[in-house]
């Protein structure tokens, strides 16, 4: 039988270092700003001789430094990089922890127009001075007039993904995480675990559905470099509606863009998401072999990952995005 092992890092006035957990969930998210992390420390901790969270200057405080590694037989695997966003003050302690975002929702934005600007400037101007690595998926995208008028860094991200439909989150790649953005997922980094129904799926809410069957509609929006757009749908009138962004590209070509994205999204496979054990351990943006029970197989991105850890032992809830390979 396999044994459960985990190792928490804390790094802030001193550095901590704790070998067992109650109980620890983390929850990654491509459609999220902020991936997050709860862990219940065991009643025995103590500092100086008392329950951590006791006595007015407990060691652990909002801000500091977390790293969060969890495996099987002592074969651990970072699964979470962040800070502490609050530390309750009952015993056993609980930590609410976020990803580098908690220090974006911190960091004020530059409030700054641009008469013209691309992602690149605009990501570089919000990051300006924080120390934080970012990649962009593509870097072609020009966003024309624009003005920062958010108070923080990550409330303009938001505005951002709320307006235009730009994805940006931290990604962690080699044990070191970077900030993402763009308006379809990464290539590079990925890892891809392989699912098999009877081996390692525990349970599964996956339903195969065939393209011909699907009722999907697809709203493309073209946003020119005068911030007026051009919209059109594609595909059924009465099927479920995803929208996609384009920038400063005319009627034909969004139309072209339109219909490649409804062939992207109507396709023959799995939707859904499935429970599967800790290991292989698999994050947002990776990839999943998935055969199922059916006798269906392929490649899916992993949009959403539900990590959870402790008594009840170490499993993985992964929700598949778009297929890539059948």
């Amino acid at each position: 039988m396999v044994k459960l092992c985990s190792k928490i890092v804390i790094e802030g006035s001193r550095r901590w270092v704790f070998t067992s957990v109650v109980n620890c969930s983390i929850t990654e998210d491509t459609d999220s700003l902020t991936d997050t992390c709860t862990i219940e420390l065991p009643k025995k901790a103590r500092w100086e001789g008392h329950p951590i969270g006791a006595g007015d200057n407990p060691p652990l405080k909002r801000g500091d430094k977390i790293s969060v590694y969890l495996g099987y037989d002592d074969d651990l695997k970072v699964r979470f990089l962040g800070y502490i966003r609050r530390v309750s003050a009952s015993v056993p302690v609980k930590l609410e922890c976020e990803d580098g975002m908690f220090l974006l929702k911190l960091t004020p934005a530059q409030k700054k127009g641009f008469k013209e600007v691309s992602l690149d400037t605009l990501i570089k101007t919000l990051l300006e001075g924080t120390g934080i690595k970012y990649a962009l998926i593509d870097k072609t995208i020009a966003l024309g007039p624009y003005r920062i008028t958010r108070d923080t860094v990550a409330e303009e991200l938001a505005e951002l993904q709320k307006t235009v439909g730009l994805m940006a989150y931290f990604r962690r790649i080699n044990n070191e995480t970077m900030l993402y953005a763009g308006f379809t997922y990464p290539f590079d980094g990925r890892q891809k675990g392989h699912f098999i129904h009877g081996k390692n799926i525990i349970s599964n809410e996956l339903e195969y559905r065939r393209a011909e069957d699907i009722k999907l509609k697809v709203k493309a929006i073209s946003i020119l470099p005068d911030n007026q757009r051009i919209e059109m749908e594609v595909g059924d009138k009465d099927g479920e509606l995803r929208t996609a962004y384009k920038y400063n590209v005319n009627r034909n070509d969004l139309k072209v863009f339109a219909t490649g994205e409804l062939e992207r999204f109507k396709y023959s496979g799995y939707q859904g998401s499935f429970e599967t054990f800790g290991e292989p351990a698999v994050g947002k943006t990776d990839i999943a072999h998935v055969e199922g029970e059916d006798g269906n197989r392929g490649d899916y991105l992993i949009k959403k990952v539900e990590i959870n850890f402790g008594t009840g032992g170490y499993r993985q809830k992964i929700a598949l995005g778009p297929v890539i390979s059948v």
